[in-house]
């Protein structure tokens, strides 16, 4: 570790004496726009059942948002979940407007907004501050509600984010400096399944539903990077980042939560020879490190490294490209490992209309607390889950825009990830564990990992059409099949060998989406969205219910509605109305997302 932390300070000594040597140059005064992490639309807030989206109402093409080779399901529109930075978007011309507001309010107590303001505006230097929050108050309905004593729940979150970002230009280089701070808090609603044949005691009901888990998060990074204008042969780019988080609760409402940091540093050296080819190398560093210890289990917290090199070459001829490159990584783990993926990009243009691609790469998945903490925050809380390793993803597939206004897409794949995680919904309470507390709560419902070596195939279509008058059409579906082993992480809190039907529990295995922006005028757009998800599956583990059984979840099937008007240049209102179908499904198992709902609000630039 000591020589990890030396590590960074050389390459901070290295930041500081690259900023020097720009500074130096003063043949080039430019303007460079501030890169934000998000980039601000004006758009309502949309938390109502995973995490909020917001997008703008500009018609445009769009990429959609099922992920082709990881069928991890994230809804856009009709959400209860985290408020990433990039969901919150305005898009303001600083040339005429310094700052933006957007407030977002509906039933279910659902709350969202945004602020930003560019607090200095010069031609070398920028400065930025702006907000998000996401909060919510729901009583939703549990599926299968009459097999079980519970039928319905409160389900409580908000998440809230205040950032500060500063840049410099200097004449070949652009520094910058960022801090934020998160706060995200939720309860533990998904239902505990407790059978009605189960005596109703109060030793029968230790479940905590109602506290809130809180998670804090403060983050500081610095960076520099070669400007457009940069005439140097060596071209480089790098950063370093530093997050420390504490959660509230462990598995019980009287233990101390997961603690620790994570430090990030990246880097990209590159140059150029002839006038199509590029040579350079990236890198980057990743440790995680807890303070806290597992009171349950040993070694639940281990620290983690990842330590990985791409050296790469990019190829760029008449009517083809090529990127040809490896990854080479070693973990630092309980055990120490080694490996090599590829990193392999390629594609031909035929008449600048048609693209045969394809391409093959890999790497370490860290799975890191933060990472965990927005793709399932409802994860058990025991123990960290362990990084996976993809050997390879390959994918390939056909664009074809020969139509004017018409595109297509038609795409297949296989990807190949060693130690993946898949989550089962679990109760914490065993009543006759000695660690059991009698006088502490714990929470009902948990996703744990069940650990597995998964294949996962892909093919599918998307398509993209401007044909229809004042309207931006865009559809695609996916179907996905299997091959799933079951493994063993470094802290293995299912065992494996209790089940023995081995498939990718709670992933789909078909897919669609369609999305519709309609401009009738030029000031009011309306949005339809429309998204399936199907052919999950799960199973429910609990010490109260012995026998795995396995459990076809119900089908994602979500149609949504919004409108936004442009009052004036300055001020915009918008409406949404989510889960018009008034469809009851769940993303993580027990954990029911709301119903029918809407939301309105207004948007402004100042």
């Amino acid at each position: 570790m000591k020589t990890l932390y030396k590590s960074v300070f050389v390459i901070a000594l290295g930041i500081v004496s690259l900023t020097a040597t720009a500074q130096k140059d003063s043949t080039l005064i430019r303007q460079v726009l501030l890169e934000r992490d998000y980039n601000p639309t004006l758009q309502d807030a949309s938390k109502v059942n995973t995490q909020p989206s917001i997008y703008s109402p500009v018609i445009k093409a769009k990429e959609l948002k099922f992920v082709s080779t990881v069928p991890q399901i994230t809804l856009t529109n009709n959400k209860l979940g985290s408020a990433a930075p990039s969901d919150i978007n305005t898009g303001v011309d600083f040339s005429k407007k310094r700052g933006y507001l957007v407030l977002g309010a509906g039933n279910n107590s659902n709350l969202e907004g945004a602020f930003g303001y560019r607090l200095v505006n010069g031609n070398r230097d920028r400065l930025d501050v702006f907000a998000t929050h996401s909060s919510t108050s729901a009583n939703v309905d549990y599926i299968n509600a009459d097999l079980y004593t519970m039928d319905e729940a409160k389900a409580k979150y908000s998440a809230s984010k205040v950032n500060l970002k500063y840049q410099h230009m200097f004449d070949p280089s652009v520094l910058w400096f960022d801090a934020s701070f998160y706060n995200t808090s939720y309860n533990y609603y998904g239902n505990p399944f407790i059978s009605e044949s189960v005596a109703l005691s109060p030793a029968a009901y230790p479940f905590d539903l109602d506290s809130r888990q809180n998670v804090d998060v403060f983050s500081i990074g610095a960076g520099l990077k070669s400007s457009d204008r940069n005439q140097g042969i060596l071209k480089y780019k790098g950063g370093v980042r530093y997050q420390n988080f504490k959660s509230k609760y462990g598995i019980y409402t009287n233990e101390d939560g997961p603690k620790g940091g994570q430090l990030d540093l990246d880097a990209d050296f590159y140059t150029e020879f002839g006038s199509d080819r590029s040579i350079g190398v990236k890198g980057f560093i990743m440790n995680q490190s807890f303070s806290g210890k597992s009171e349950t289990l040993e070694n639940a917290f281990h620290g983690f490294t990842n330590i990985t090199a791409t050296p790469y070459i990019k190829f760029q001829g008449g009517n083809w490209d090529a990127d040809l490159g490896v990854n080479v990584s070693g973990m630092l783990d309980t055990k120490t490992k080694f490996m090599a993926s590829p990193n392999v990009k390629a594609a031909i243009h035929i008449n600048d209309v048609n693209t045969f691609y394809g391409e093959v790469t890999g790497g370490v998945n860290n799975n890191t607390y933060l990472d965990i903490l927005q793709e399932n925050r409802y994860v058990n809380p025991i123990a960290r889950v362990e990084y996976s390793k993809t050997l390879f993803d390959a994918r390939l597939g056909f664009r074809s825009g020969v139509v004017s206004g018409f595109e297509f897409d038609i795409f297949a794949g296989y990807k190949k990830t060693d130690k993946d995680h898949l989550y089962l919904a679990q109760s914490l309470y065993d009543p006759s564990s000695s660690t059991y507390i009698p006088d502490a709560l714990t929470w009902g419902n948990v996703g744990t990992p069940l650990y597995a070596n998964i294949g996962t195939g892909h093919v599918g279509g998307l398509l993209k059409t401007k044909l229809i008058p004042y309207t931006d059409l865009s559809a695609k579906i996916t179907a996905y099949f299997y091959d799933v082993k079951y493994v063993n992480g470094n802290v293995t809190l299912i065992d494996k060998d209790l089940y023995s039907e081995k498939k990718a529990w709670g992933r789909p295995t078909f897919t669609a989406e369609l999305c519709a922006d309609i401009k009738p005028i030029d000031k009011l757009t309306f949005s339809l969205n429309y998204l399936y998800a199907g052919g999950r599956k799960t199973v429910y583990s609990s010490y109260m219910i012995p026998v795995q059984e396995v459990i076809k979840m119900k089908d994602i099937n979500e149609l949504n509605f919004r409108g936004e008007y442009q009052v004036t240049d300055w001020l915009s209102v918008n409406a949404r109305v989510n889960n018009i179908l008034f469809q009851k499904y769940e993303l993580q198992y027990g954990y029911a997302l709301q119903g029918f709902n809407v939301l309105g609000g207004l948007s402004f630039k100042f």
